[in-house]
Order: structure tokens, then sequence, then C-alpha cells
């Protein structure tokens, strides 16, 4: 039971990133959920067979990011979900200093808002990129959905809003806008644009906002809560 708890107290930090189970000939690729030195939690497309279940696994570990390399480490698949499995692992030095460089970077990210701003337009994008960062928000910027997509795919953590602008081809707009609602469900997802379609988000800085005063208008749609039934 004090081993439990033990591993409970442990930090666990959410973040992104890859681990390749290997199980004899079994061989499971997963998408992490969250790590600590005791363990990980990661999701799989599909559900390792029962039979891997208490096994000792070799895993190789890589997290989202263009610096990171590949960490190998040995540990045994302890939990089997639908399409997730929970691992223990046995600590190295240097799985302790990635848990550790990763939790402070947490703590620091927890204090500052995350935004991703896509505007093909790039005096519009100089003008929002200034509003965000004004109001304290740390900031990528990307001129394109594909340039967001790698952007996206290179940084450890989720950001907590992704701004689409409407300057880049309608239909590649749309586009963007659900495949954010699909792979990011989590994050606030702004429009810049004249219409929306509220059917995906709630979250518009519109022409109005921008001729205005356009950090306090930024500062009002950070602060709204996610509504229940859009699901964001």
């Amino acid at each position: 039971m004090s081993g439990i708890v033990e591993r409970r107290k442990r930090p666990r930090v959410t973040l992104k990133g890859t681990a390749i189970l290997l199980a004899g000939e079994h061989a499971v690729r997963a998408r992490l959920v969250n790590l600590s030195e005791g363990g990980f939690f990661a999701s799989t497309l599909v559900t390792p067979p029962r039979r891997v279940l208490g096994r000792s696994v070799d895993i190789e570990l890589r997290l989202d990011d263009r610096r990171s390399q590949w960490l190998r480490l040995e540990g045994k698949i302890v939990r089997i979900g639908n399409e997730s499995v929970a691992v223990s692992l046995s600590a190295t030095a240097a799985l302790v200093r990635l848990v550790e460089g990763m939790t402070a970077a947490s703590r620091t990210r927890e204090r500052v808002i995350s935004v991703i701003l896509i505007d093909e337009d790039a005096e519009r994008r100089k003008i929002l990129s200034q509003a965000f960062e004004l109001v304290g928000c740390s900031l990528i910027e990307a001129a394109t959905s594909l340039e967001a997509i790698i952007r996206l795919g290179e940084s450890t953590f989720e950001p907590d809003v992704i701004a689409v602008a409407d300057s880049i081809p309608v239909a590649t707009a749309n586009e963007m806008r659900e495949f954010v609602a699909r792979n990011h469900p989590h994050v606030k997802l702004v429009s810049i644009t004249d219409v929306i379609d509220r059917r995906l988000n709630i979250f518009q800085l519109t022409p109005e906002d921008l001729r205005g005063n356009l950090a306090d208008a930024i500062r009002r749609l950070l602060g709204r809560p996610r509504s229940a039934s859009s699901g964001y």
C-alpha cells in the first residue's frame, strides 16, 4: 500500500509524445497522456492484447519537441483499458531529468495562456499578435494551416487557444477549425472572421474588435468558458 501511495505522490505531467512498447513479438505504439518518474498512461489506436498485461517491456519514448531524442526505458504493463495502457517504469537518471524538466515547464506554462495564431494577412497578424502579447499570452504565429499543424506537432504541450483567420481560403480555414475540433478538443478555438459557424465554436474576433480596443476584446474572449452544448 505504501508503494502505491508513494507512486501517486510523484509529480505527473500532462504532455504530448509517443511511446513504443516492445514485448516479445508484440509492438504497441501509443500516445502519451501523462508521465511521471514511476510510469505513464497512454492512448492506443488498438487495444493491446490482454496476454501482455503484467509483462516486462522495452520502451522507446519521445516527446513532441523537435529537439527531443528517443529515450530507451524498461517497464511493465500494469493496466490495459479500452484503447489505453498504463505502464510502470524503472527509474533512470535520464527519466528523472526529463520529468523534472517537464514539470517545471508545465508549471511555468500554467501561468501563461499559450496561443497559436493562423493568419495569412501579415499586417493584421502583427496587430493581433501584439494584442495577444499585451494581455500576457505566449504566442506562436503561422501564415498557413500547414505551418500551424507543423508547429502543433513540434509542441510538447497543447496550446490553450488556436485562433484561425479567414485570410487563408475560407474552405481551408473551415477545414482547420474542423481539424482542431477533432484532434484538439480541449483547445479554445477562435474565429477571426465576419461569419461564424456556430456548430464549431462560439468564440469570435470581429472587424469591429480590431477597430476598437482589441486587447480588451481578447481579455473578454479568454475569460469566457466553453459552451457545454457545443463542446467548447
